[in-house]
Protein backbone atom coordinates (compact mmCIF):
# COMPACT_ATOMS: atom_id res chain seq x y z
CA UNK A 1 0.00 0.00 0.00
CA UNK A 2 1.22 3.22 -0.56
CA UNK A 3 -0.23 7.10 0.79
CA UNK A 4 -3.01 8.34 -1.41
CA UNK A 5 -2.35 12.12 -3.09
CA UNK A 6 -3.70 14.10 -0.35
CA UNK A 7 -4.24 17.56 -3.32
CA UNK A 8 -7.70 18.03 -2.15
CA UNK A 9 -8.63 21.76 -0.72
CA UNK A 10 -7.09 22.72 2.03
CA UNK A 11 -9.55 23.17 5.49
CA UNK A 12 -9.73 26.96 5.42
CA UNK A 13 -9.73 27.07 9.21
CA UNK A 14 -9.49 24.02 10.89
CA UNK A 15 -10.79 25.73 14.18
CA UNK A 16 -13.77 26.39 12.70
CA UNK A 17 -17.22 24.56 14.37
CA UNK A 18 -18.97 22.37 12.03
CA UNK A 19 -17.73 19.85 10.03
CA UNK A 20 -15.12 19.78 7.33
CA UNK A 21 -15.27 16.62 4.72
CA UNK A 22 -11.88 15.28 3.98
CA UNK A 23 -12.74 12.30 2.06
CA UNK A 24 -14.60 8.86 1.87
CA UNK A 25 -15.46 8.45 5.84
CA UNK A 26 -13.02 10.96 7.50
CA UNK A 27 -13.90 13.77 8.71
CA UNK A 28 -12.85 17.03 10.99
CA UNK A 29 -15.34 17.79 12.99
CA UNK A 30 -15.33 20.79 15.87
CA UNK A 31 -17.92 20.27 18.65
CA UNK A 32 -17.98 23.27 20.77
CA UNK A 33 -13.98 23.70 20.64
CA UNK A 34 -13.29 20.27 20.98
CA UNK A 35 -11.51 18.42 17.86
CA UNK A 36 -12.71 14.96 16.64
CA UNK A 37 -11.47 13.15 13.83
CA UNK A 38 -13.44 10.22 12.26
CA UNK A 39 -12.32 7.14 10.33
CA UNK A 40 -9.13 8.67 9.32
CA UNK A 41 -8.09 6.52 5.82
CA UNK A 42 -4.70 7.23 3.58
CA UNK A 43 -2.97 3.94 2.40
CA UNK A 44 -4.36 2.45 -0.29
CA UNK A 45 -5.50 -0.11 -1.88
CA UNK A 46 -7.07 -0.52 1.44
CA UNK A 47 -7.86 -4.19 2.02
CA UNK A 48 -5.96 -4.74 -1.35
CA UNK A 49 -9.53 -3.44 -3.06
CA UNK A 50 -10.65 0.48 -2.33
CA UNK A 51 -9.12 3.32 -3.70
CA UNK A 52 -9.92 7.04 -3.47
CA UNK A 53 -12.46 8.11 -5.94
CA UNK A 54 -11.24 11.48 -5.50
CA UNK A 55 -7.83 12.81 -4.14
CA UNK A 56 -8.70 13.97 -0.39
CA UNK A 57 -8.38 17.04 1.64
CA UNK A 58 -4.53 17.25 3.68
CA UNK A 59 -5.16 15.16 6.86
CA UNK A 60 -5.12 17.19 10.36
CA UNK A 61 -2.69 16.38 13.03
CA UNK A 62 -3.91 17.49 16.03
CA UNK A 63 -7.45 15.99 16.97
CA UNK A 64 -8.33 15.86 20.50
CA UNK A 65 -10.64 12.31 19.97
CA UNK A 66 -10.49 10.01 16.86
CA UNK A 67 -13.75 8.10 16.41
CA UNK A 68 -13.28 4.96 14.75
CA UNK A 69 -16.32 2.89 13.88
CA UNK A 70 -14.06 -0.57 12.37
CA UNK A 71 -11.21 -2.60 11.41
CA UNK A 72 -11.86 -2.15 7.26
CA UNK A 73 -8.48 -0.56 6.49
CA UNK A 74 -10.53 2.31 4.66
CA UNK A 75 -11.66 3.38 8.19
CA UNK A 76 -8.82 2.13 10.53
CA UNK A 77 -5.51 3.04 8.57
CA UNK A 78 -2.28 2.66 10.42
CA UNK A 79 -0.14 4.77 7.92
CA UNK A 80 -2.53 7.50 8.51
CA UNK A 81 -3.15 7.05 12.33
CA UNK A 82 0.77 7.12 12.39
CA UNK A 83 0.41 10.95 11.10
CA UNK A 84 -0.94 11.97 14.36
CA UNK A 85 -0.31 13.32 17.36
CA UNK A 86 0.18 10.65 20.25
CA UNK A 87 -2.02 13.05 22.51
CA UNK A 88 -5.35 12.13 21.14
CA UNK A 89 -8.08 9.74 22.78
CA UNK A 90 -8.85 6.73 20.19
CA UNK A 91 -12.01 4.73 20.37
CA UNK A 92 -12.20 1.94 19.09
CA UNK A 93 -14.23 -1.65 19.03
CA UNK A 94 -11.39 -4.66 18.93
CA UNK A 95 -8.62 -5.66 20.96
CA UNK A 96 -6.43 -5.67 18.22
CA UNK A 97 -6.97 -2.41 16.75
CA UNK A 98 -6.08 -1.38 20.36
CA UNK A 99 -3.33 -3.29 20.79
CA UNK A 100 -2.39 -1.68 16.93
CA UNK A 101 -2.73 2.09 18.57
CA UNK A 102 -0.53 1.20 21.50
CA UNK A 103 2.17 0.28 18.68
CA UNK A 104 1.68 3.48 17.16
CA UNK A 105 2.67 4.96 20.68
CA UNK A 106 -0.83 6.71 21.89
CA UNK A 107 -1.00 6.02 25.38
CA UNK A 108 -4.75 7.10 25.67
CA UNK A 109 -6.52 4.16 22.99
CA UNK A 110 -9.76 2.73 24.37
CA UNK A 111 -11.22 -0.07 23.38
CA UNK A 112 -15.70 0.72 23.50
CA UNK A 113 -18.63 -1.95 23.76
CA UNK A 114 -22.16 -0.78 22.19
CA UNK A 115 -23.88 0.48 24.82
CA UNK A 116 -20.98 2.14 26.91
CA UNK A 117 -20.98 5.43 27.89
CA UNK A 118 -18.63 7.18 27.77
CA UNK A 119 -19.04 10.92 30.54
CA UNK A 120 -16.06 12.75 30.06
CA UNK A 121 -13.70 12.58 26.91
CA UNK A 122 -11.88 15.34 26.79
CA UNK A 123 -15.13 17.15 27.55
CA UNK A 124 -17.88 15.14 25.36
CA UNK A 125 -20.07 12.79 26.47
CA UNK A 126 -20.41 9.27 24.18
CA UNK A 127 -22.55 6.90 23.90
CA UNK A 128 -21.60 4.09 21.82
CA UNK A 129 -24.09 2.24 19.88
CA UNK A 130 -24.32 -1.04 17.85
CA UNK A 131 -23.99 -1.27 13.87
CA UNK A 132 -24.00 -3.99 11.59
CA UNK A 133 -21.15 -4.87 8.28
CA UNK A 134 -19.61 -7.49 7.89
CA UNK A 135 -17.05 -7.08 10.66
CA UNK A 136 -18.04 -5.28 14.08
CA UNK A 137 -18.42 -1.85 13.87
CA UNK A 138 -20.18 0.91 16.04
CA UNK A 139 -21.51 4.21 15.81
CA UNK A 140 -21.14 7.56 17.66
CA UNK A 141 -23.25 9.74 19.62
CA UNK A 142 -21.59 12.35 20.67
CA UNK A 143 -23.08 15.72 23.04
CA UNK A 144 -21.11 19.02 24.25
CA UNK A 145 -22.70 21.94 25.94
CA UNK A 146 -26.29 20.39 24.76
CA UNK A 147 -25.04 20.26 21.63
CA UNK A 148 -25.51 16.28 19.58
CA UNK A 149 -24.40 14.83 16.47
CA UNK A 150 -24.48 10.98 15.23
CA UNK A 151 -21.67 9.09 13.10
CA UNK A 152 -22.61 5.87 11.45
CA UNK A 153 -19.81 4.84 9.83
CA UNK A 154 -20.89 2.52 7.09
CA UNK A 155 -23.04 0.57 9.36
CA UNK A 156 -26.51 -0.62 8.11
CA UNK A 157 -29.20 0.07 10.13
CA UNK A 158 -29.65 -1.34 13.73
CA UNK A 159 -32.29 -1.16 16.28
CA UNK A 160 -30.01 0.17 18.27
CA UNK A 161 -29.14 3.05 15.64
CA UNK A 162 -33.45 3.46 15.53
CA UNK A 163 -33.37 3.50 19.45
CA UNK A 164 -31.37 6.20 19.45
CA UNK A 165 -34.51 8.43 18.36
CA UNK A 166 -35.57 8.13 21.55
CA UNK A 167 -32.84 9.35 23.38
CA UNK A 168 -33.48 12.53 22.08
CA UNK A 169 -33.53 14.47 19.26
CA UNK A 170 -30.14 14.33 17.15
CA UNK A 171 -29.55 17.53 14.70
CA UNK A 172 -26.45 16.96 13.50
CA UNK A 173 -26.17 13.37 11.31
CA UNK A 174 -23.25 11.40 9.65
CA UNK A 175 -24.50 8.62 8.24
CA UNK A 176 -23.87 6.08 5.19
CA UNK A 177 -25.97 5.76 1.99
CA UNK A 178 -25.00 3.83 -0.96
CA UNK A 179 -25.93 1.02 -2.96
CA UNK A 180 -22.61 -1.20 -2.65
CA UNK A 181 -22.66 -4.41 -2.51
CA UNK A 182 -20.51 -7.40 -1.86
CA UNK A 183 -20.91 -10.62 -3.15
CA UNK A 184 -24.29 -9.47 -3.99
CA UNK A 185 -25.38 -8.75 -0.95
CA UNK A 186 -25.90 -5.08 0.90
CA UNK A 187 -23.39 -3.69 3.32
CA UNK A 188 -24.59 -0.01 4.38
CA UNK A 189 -27.62 1.95 4.83
CA UNK A 190 -29.48 2.96 1.39
CA UNK A 191 -29.87 6.20 0.35
CA UNK A 192 -33.52 5.89 1.17
CA UNK A 193 -33.23 4.66 4.60
CA UNK A 194 -30.17 7.08 5.23
CA UNK A 195 -32.62 9.79 5.09
CA UNK A 196 -35.52 8.08 6.79
CA UNK A 197 -33.42 7.85 9.69
CA UNK A 198 -32.09 11.44 9.26
CA UNK A 199 -36.06 12.09 9.61
CA UNK A 200 -36.77 9.98 12.29
CA UNK A 201 -33.44 10.94 14.54
CA UNK A 202 -34.86 14.60 14.44
CA UNK A 203 -31.72 15.99 12.12
CA UNK A 204 -31.51 19.78 10.10
CA UNK A 205 -28.69 19.24 8.68
CA UNK A 206 -27.43 15.59 7.56
CA UNK A 207 -23.66 14.84 5.94
CA UNK A 208 -23.10 11.73 3.98
CA UNK A 209 -20.40 9.72 4.56
CA UNK A 210 -18.52 7.14 3.15
CA UNK A 211 -18.80 7.38 -0.59
CA UNK A 212 -15.40 8.52 -2.06
CA UNK A 213 -14.10 4.99 -2.79
CA UNK A 214 -13.73 3.04 -5.91
CA UNK A 215 -12.96 -0.46 -6.46
CA UNK A 216 -9.03 -1.10 -7.90
CA UNK A 217 -9.47 -2.04 -11.24
CA UNK A 218 -6.38 -4.71 -10.66
CA UNK A 219 -7.41 -6.10 -8.07
CA UNK A 220 -8.64 -10.15 -8.15
CA UNK A 221 -11.03 -9.10 -5.44
CA UNK A 222 -12.57 -6.63 -7.87
CA UNK A 223 -15.19 -8.70 -9.17
CA UNK A 224 -17.14 -9.81 -6.14
CA UNK A 225 -17.46 -5.83 -4.73
CA UNK A 226 -20.01 -3.19 -6.52
CA UNK A 227 -19.75 0.27 -5.65
CA UNK A 228 -21.80 2.61 -7.71
CA UNK A 229 -21.10 6.45 -7.69
CA UNK A 230 -23.74 7.86 -5.49
CA UNK A 231 -26.52 9.93 -7.03
CA UNK A 232 -26.92 13.19 -5.28
CA UNK A 233 -30.74 13.33 -6.71
CA UNK A 234 -31.14 10.63 -4.46
CA UNK A 235 -30.94 13.14 -1.68
CA UNK A 236 -32.82 16.18 -0.06
CA UNK A 237 -31.32 19.19 0.04
CA UNK A 238 -30.66 19.50 3.72
CA UNK A 239 -28.48 16.32 3.22
CA UNK A 240 -24.96 17.56 2.25
CA UNK A 241 -23.19 15.15 0.05
CA UNK A 242 -19.86 16.47 0.25
CA UNK A 243 -16.42 17.08 -1.98
CA UNK A 244 -12.79 16.82 0.12
CA UNK A 245 -12.83 20.49 2.06
CA UNK A 246 -16.28 21.44 2.34
CA UNK A 247 -17.55 23.00 5.41
CA UNK A 248 -20.65 22.03 6.76
CA UNK A 249 -21.86 24.19 9.42
CA UNK A 250 -24.04 22.63 12.99
CA UNK A 251 -27.59 24.01 11.94
CA UNK A 252 -27.30 25.53 15.57
CA UNK A 253 -24.60 27.33 14.26
CA UNK A 254 -26.31 28.31 10.85
CA UNK A 255 -29.01 29.84 12.76
CA UNK A 256 -27.23 31.72 15.61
Amino acid sequence: MRPVDESGPRLADPRREGLYHIGNSTHWIVLEGVRILTDPWLAEPADHLLRHSVPPSPLPIDPDVVLISHAHADHFDPLALGRLRRTASVLVPTRAMRRALLDLGFNDARLVRAGQRLDDLRGLTVDVVSGRHTVLEVCYRVARHGRVLFFAGDSMLTPEIEAAAGEGTIPFVVLPGERSRLLGRRVGMSPEEAVALARRLGARRAVLTHHEHRVATRSPLRFLVDVPAVDRREFPSWFTVPVPGQHVAFPWEAAS
